[in-house]
């Protein structure tokens, strides 16, 4: 059994209070409220060993003005943005280097699995391929017995895991890293 343990990073539209110069909730189309502007992924065998790696910025198509927020945050830049693949082309790359029958998509939350099947089905791409999932945050969770209702983040998973932080958080390879290296934890433990 393979793993592809991802991550994704979004954009969302926004607008500047001309009064204020407030940032401000810009125009969203509800079918697609965030717009991924990159992927990353680790592919691993069943003992959680990275096997490959996997990254691309995503040209945005619906915003195509970064947020400022997501830019600071991301440390993304227009010129990534400027130089990604447009979704569909991202996509079709992804899945080309997933090559494999039988998977379990992994991610940290379930709002990465959500989000990528949303920006399909506003592409119109199908996604049949989406079948096994697992929410690596939710089975930290689970481990750490964290009360319904409250969350833990990436970073203070990783911290709690003893794991080095030798990556910046909020990149998409980094974090799905990050991610393989708390399920393989998680995985060592019995948990999953």
């Amino acid at each position: 059994m393979k793993y592809i343990i991802f991550d994704l990073e979004f954009n969302s539209p926004f607008k500047i209070n001309r009064k204020t110069n407030q940032l401000m909730r810009g125009d969203t189309n509800p079918l697609c409220p965030q717009e991924i502007i990159e992927i990353g992924a680790v592919k691993t065998n069943n003992e959680i060993q990275i096997e490959d790696t996997f990254k691309l910025f995503v040209r945005p198509q619906l915003y195509p003005k970064l947020h400022p927020k997501v830019k600071k945050k991301t440390k993304i830049t227009k010129e990534d943005l400027q130089d990604g693949l447009p979704f569909q082309e991202a996509i079709k790359a992804f899945k080309e280097w997933i090559e494999e029958d039988d998977f379990i998509m992994a991610s940290w939350g379930i709002d990465d699995i959500n989000e990528l099947k949303r920006n399909c089905d506003f592409f119109n791409i199908k996604t049949p391929w989406i079948t096994k999932i697992c929410d690596v945050q939710k089975e930290c969770m689970n481990y750490l017995d964290i009360p319904t209702g409250r969350q833990i983040g990436l970073k203070n998973a990783v911290e709690t895991f003893h794991i080095d932080i030798n990556y910046k958080f909020h990149k998409a390879l980094n974090d799905a890293i990050y991610t393989a290296e708390i399920f393989k934890k998680l995985k060592n433990n019995k948990i999953i």
